[in-house]
C-alpha cells in the first residue's frame, strides 16, 4: 500500500498522469465499427514530428527528371547541341569551352571553375561558359565566394534541360562515392586547400558533370561526360584543341 502511494506521489511530482501506464490506454480499437476484424492501435506521438533535416541533405535526394529525354552525349567531330539557352557557335563566332558543373559546393567543380576562369582571362578569343543547375541565388553566392565570374559566362539550368541535351543524367553510387573520390578530395584539400562547401537544396549531388570545346563553326573538338565525381578536366588542352595555346 505504502509502495503504491509513494509511487503515485513520485509520478505526480514528475508531472506523469497516474493512468499513464494503464494497459487499457494501449488497447486496440476497431477503425471501422462494422468490421470487428479490422483493428488499429491508438497512435503514439511521433517523436520525429518536429525534427528538422538540414537543408543541405536535400541535395542527396533523387532529383526530379528533366523536362526532356537525356540525349546521347556529343561526340568529337559532331555538331554541338543547340537550344534557346545555349547557341553554339556564339553570335561572335568564337570557339567555346563549356563546363557543366556537378553542383555548386563540389570541391572538384570549384577547382574546375577556377581553372576555367583563369583561361577565360588568358584567352579572350574563347567564350568560356559554366552551366549550373543550382538556383541563380545559390550559384551567384557560390561564384561570389570564389572571387567572381570574371570573363566566364554563367548559365542557370535549374530544370537540367541543357544537361539532358548534352547527355548528362544522374550518376550512380560508384561514380560519386567510390574510394578514389575520397582520396582525390583529401589530396585537393592538402595541396590546394579546396574542400567541399555546403550544397544548396536547389542543387543535387547525383548530377553528372562534363566539359566540351567547340570550334567557331560549332563542331565539337574535345571533351565528354565526367567518368567520376572527382574528374577534373584538362581545360588547357581544351583551349589548345580549338587553337589557343
Amino acid at each position: 500500500m505504502f509502495a503504491k502511494l509513494t509511487t503515485r506521489m513520485a509520478m505526480k511530482k514528475a508531472g506523469i498522469p497516474s493512468n499513464a501506464f494503464d494497459a487499457s490506454n494501449f488497447q486496440s480499437k476497431p477503425s471501422n465499427p462494422k468490421d470487428p476484424n479490422q483493428n488499429e492501435l491508438i497512435p503514439f506521438a511521433n517523436p520525429f514530428a518536429n525534427l528538422s533535416v538540414p537543408k543541405s541533405w536535400h541535395s542527396w535526394a533523387t532529383p526530379v527528371p528533366p523536362p526532356v529525354e537525356i540525349a546521347p552525349a556529343p561526340v568529337i567531330g559532331g555538331r554541338a547541341p543547340n537550344s534557346s539557352k545555349l547557341q553554339l557557335p556564339p553570335a561572335d563566332r568564337r570557339p567555346a569551352v563549356v563546363v557543366f558543373l556537378r553542383n555548386t559546393g563540389c570541391a572538384f567543380a570549384e577547382k574546375t571553375f577556377i581553372e576555367l576562369r583563369r583561361l577565360a582571362n588568358k584567352y579572350p578569343n574563347i567564350q568560356c561558359i559554366a552551366v549550373s543547375h543550382s538556383s541563380k541565388a545559390a550559384t551567384d553566392k557560390w561564384v561570389s565566394e570564389l572571387g567572381g565570374a570574371w570573363a566566364v559566362t554563367i548559365l542557370i539550368d535549374e530544370e537540367r534541360e541543357l544537361y539532358a541535351n548534352w547527355g548528362l543524367g544522374i550518376s550512380n553510387s560508384w561514380h560519386l562515392l567510390n574510394p578514389a573520390v575520397g582520396v582525390a578530395a583529401r589530396k585537393l584539400w592538402l595541396e590546394e586547400k579546396i574542400w567541399p562547401r555546403e550544397v544548396d537544396p536547389s542543387g543535387n549531388r547525383w548530377q553528372t558533370g562534363g566539359s566540351w570545346a567547340t570550334d567557331k563553326m560549332g563542331t565539337v573538338r574535345w571533351g565528354g561526360a565526367s567518368k567520376s565525381a572527382s574528374e577534373i578536366p584538362d581545360l588547357a588542352e581544351a583551349c589548345a584543341t580549338v587553337g589557343q595555346y
